[in-house]
């Protein structure tokens, strides 16, 4: 059976279980080889029912062609990210997870030694590659990388004492329990659980923090047990989101205005690097205390090479991902977690009044339209707003602003026969009317059966 390419994404591998096979397994590890020259590699897997044997596919293959292995076995990405990153003896990694996609997917992630993720699309490139006779054949070794990364997350995050804090922790049946925890723990947390057991079925809710739906019980939890906030953390743990004491979900672009603010008292001038679908509250935050305000094409490797490229010094995506500088510029959940908890305790207040101040704006968060001509009608959209936008941002789609009254951006789907609207007002009854005027200029594009 051929290797399907559809499999092989711009950000990495993806696909159905029958699909992300040993075999492609082992045409990444050879790739992997191919692309970094790496002479160590580390190699960690998530709870899926196929992970086990698609890392030891790859493992056999990387010990075939001479290359050393440290297996760290199950982890977080966030563990995963440092492993790689830590050690001056590793040349890259590989990590088997899907994240928070549904049981019947798998899917393969690489990165080179500085923790810069490789797209799928390169690794398909590069799996045919000659690779060079080895001289003898690589060497397995375990590596638990545990101890070492929340221990450096502590020593960087200077936490205050908030011991009997309560805080609920949605899991999800993801693999953040493996880390946070123990990290818990050695806090003195007083902490409400859901759904630790990682279970690649997900048999409660989808791990995915970035969707409302997803947050029904750790709301309903909070409030129950009258929790100093909520924390959900997605399916590979590099993604973490907050509720506040009122229950009400801090979107991630709230959450990184809320640790800017923070960092740049210490970093004064610093670049905060945002996602171009963040609201204007990340810009009235980082403006408000001296830094410089980033906007991003979305995605987190995206982000994460402009982090590399202008030295920002902190950087959030709407969904949810934070990356450190400390860190290799990559997602460390522990780390924010911590940094977020530090923020809370030193201010005094309860969450809720904590972030309250950032929810000026209203957004609609990101609505897809189907359409049979995406070109046609963004086209409408451009001509409609053009002439009226005080700013106009083309990084990653286009994203028209209306002095401070409000915002629309536009992106197309790679994929489907989907325009992505995001608009963001001053008002509820301004955003309202803005999503009605979309709507009807989308219209005579509207995708029919």
């Amino acid at each position: 059976m051929p290797i399907p390419h559809h499999i092989f994404r711009s950000y990495n591998i993806r696909g159905l279980l029958s699909e992300v096979t040993p075999e492609v397994a082992q045409k990444a590890a050879h790739a992997l080889i191919a692309i970094t020259g790496a002479k160590k590699v580390v190699v960690g897997r998530d709870m899926r029912q196929t992970s086990p044997e698609l890392a030891e596919a790859a493992i056999a293959f990387f010990l075939e062609q001479g290359v050393d292995v440290l297996d760290i076995g199950m982890c977080t990405s966030s563990m995963y990210n440092f492993a790689v990153t830590s050690r001056s003896d590793v040349g890259a990694g590989l990590m088997v997870t899907a994240s928070h996609n549904p049981a019947e997917y798998n899917g393969i992630k690489m990165a080179h030694r500085d923790g810069l993720p490789i797209a799928g699309t390169e690794v398909l490139a590069h799996a045919e590659d000659v690779l060079a006779v080895p001289e003898a054949e690589g060497k397995r070794e375990g590596y638990d990388v545990l101890g070492q990364y929340l221990e450096q997350c502590l020593s960087l995050a200077k936490t205050p004492d908030v011991r009997g804090a309560k805080v609920v922790i949605d899991y999800g049946n993801g693999m953040g329990v493996l880390s946070i925890r123990p990290l818990c723990e050695k806090l003195g947390l007083d902490i409400v659980e859901l759904y630790p057991e990682p279970d690649a079925r997900f048999p409660n809710h989808e791990a995915n923090p970035a969707k409302e739906e997803t947050l029904t019980d750790l709301k309903k939890k909070v409030l129950e047990v009258g929790a100093a906030f909520g924390v959900a953390i997605d399916g590979d743990a590099d993604r973490i989101a907050f509720v506040d004491n009122e229950a009400i979900a801090v979107q991630g672009d709230l959450t990184l205005a809320l640790m800017a603010s923070d960092r740049l008292a210490e970093h004064p001038g610093g670049k905060i690097l945002y996602s171009i679908n963040a609201s204007w509250a990340i810009d009235d935050a980082v403006r408000a205390a001296g830094g410089e305000p980033v906007p991003c094409p979305v995605g987190n490797t995206k982000i994460i090479k402009v982090m590399q490229e202008q030295k920002g010094i902190l950087g959030g995506e709407v969904s949810s991902h934070f990356f450190f500088p400390e860190f290799h510029n990559l997602e460390a959940i522990d780390f924010a977690f911590l940094v977020v908890l530090g923020i809370w305790k030193r201010s005094g207040e309860t969450f809720a009044d904590l972030v309250r101040p950032l929810r000026r704006y209203f957004n609609s968060q990101e609505m897809n339209y189907e359409v049979e001509d995406k070109d046609g009608a963004i086209a409408a959209l451009q001509k409609a707003y053009d002439g009226q936008a005080t700013k106009s941002i083309s990084i990653d789609g286009l994203r028209y602003e209306f002095d401070r009254d409000w915002w629309i951006l536009v992106r197309k789907s790679n994929t489907e026969p989907l325009i992505r609207v995001t608009i963001e007002a001053k008002s509820v009854e301004l955003l309202e009317e803005k999503k009605g005027e979309v709507i009807t200029l989308l219209a005579p594009f509207a995708h029919h059966e």
